[in-house]
């Protein structure tokens, strides 16, 4: 593919080094081979393991009805085929157990948020005390998200 490329470029009288060619294949290569991580956020207990497990129909995340099972990021590939091409889904610990959890899991989003390509934020769908996902999506998930990076508030079900 990168000949043809190069190929049309010269036959379009478009020269281009050695080294423009190196570079231009090496940017390719990193686009074809780039594997895109989504981060899940939300509260504890709300089901953000639930909704990865639900989302892509296997048991991916472990969950629990009686604690909160994620106390550190969880990354599981998801992939079509045995390429290693695919997403990386982040489940990450939940808000809201207690302050010093909170403060915690603060500084745990603050160096993990740059890394991501998409943020959802997980709110039980059944629930209307936003408050504190609220609170915590302006004043640490909001604040850390730079270059207009996509995010979003997900409405979950799961039990």
């Amino acid at each position: 593919m990168e000949n043809n490329i190069f190929d049309s470029l010269r036959n379009s009288g478009v020269e281009v080094t050695q080294e423009q060619q190196n570079q231009i294949s090496h940017r390719i290569n990193e686009i074809l081979n780039y594997r895109p991580k989504i981060g899940v956020f939300g509260k504890t207990g709300v089901g953000k393991s639930s909704l990865c497990n639900a989302l892509f129909g296997k048991d991916l995340c472990p969950v629990s009805d009686v604690e909160a099972c994620t106390r550190r990021p969880q990354e599981v590939l998801i992939s079509m085929d045995e390429s290693g091409k695919g997403v990386t889904l982040v489940d990450v610990p939940g808000v809201g157990e207690n302050n010093e959890r909170d403060n915690e899991y603060a500084e745990l989003y603050a160096g993990l948020l740059p890394e991501l390509d998409l943020i959802l934020w997980v709110i039980k769908a059944d629930d209307r005390a936003l408050a504190s996902d609220e609170r915590f999506y302006n004043s640490v998930v909001k604040y850390h998200i730079k270059d207009n990076r996509p995010s979003g508030i997900v409405g979950s079900a799961c039990r």
